[in-house]
């Protein structure tokens, strides 16, 4: 993943409420998950397997956040373990074969969530970050962006 991917997703977890941020770490999913298959597809296996390993982070990242207080919690738990082995599996295989069955669950999974997403309209859970003004004024082949908020008392409030 690039810079500018990772700038994109900073500037979405700090724009996030909660079901936004799963809706995230799903896209960050996707992103590795992608970049994986077209690794494998190129040949080049050892980048690919970088990947995955970051895939798999980002589903035991899933994991962890669950809320057991929800009887959905275990089946999500049970998917996301299953997500977790088909991807060793492409690990050890050196091959997409279980990445595409991983694929196909996190997909609908993460619809799921894009859906809940949309519909949750709680406030983001970091608060006092900068905005972000895109396209007030253009560059010659850029978007420019503009940062505004209450720059003297950022951080840690006592």
């Amino acid at each position: 993943m690039n810079k500018d991917k990772i700038s994109a997703f900073t500037l979405r977890i700090a724009s996030s409420n909660g079901c936004g941020l799963i809706t995230v770490l799903y896209d960050i999913y996707e992103e590795y998950e992608s970049e994986a298959i077209e690794n494998f597809k190129a040949g080049q296996v050892d980048e690919a397997i970088l990947a995955l390993k970051k895939c798999s982070q980002v589903v035991t990242h899933l994991q962890k956040d669950l809320n057991f207080d929800y009887k959905v919690s275990t089946n999500l738990y049970a998917l996301y373990d299953y997500v977790k082995r088909n991807i060793s599996k492409s690990i050890y295989k050196a091959t997409a074969e279980g990445l595409l069955e991983a694929k196909r669950i996190m997909d609908e999974l993460g619809a799921a969530f894009e859906e809940i997403a949309r519909e949750d309209c709680s406030d983001p859970l970091m608060q006092n970050t900068q905005y972000v003004m895109a396209g007030i004024t253009y560059g010659r082949e850029t978007l420019n962006e503009s940062l505004m908020g209450n720059q003297t008392s950022r951080g840690f409030w006592a």
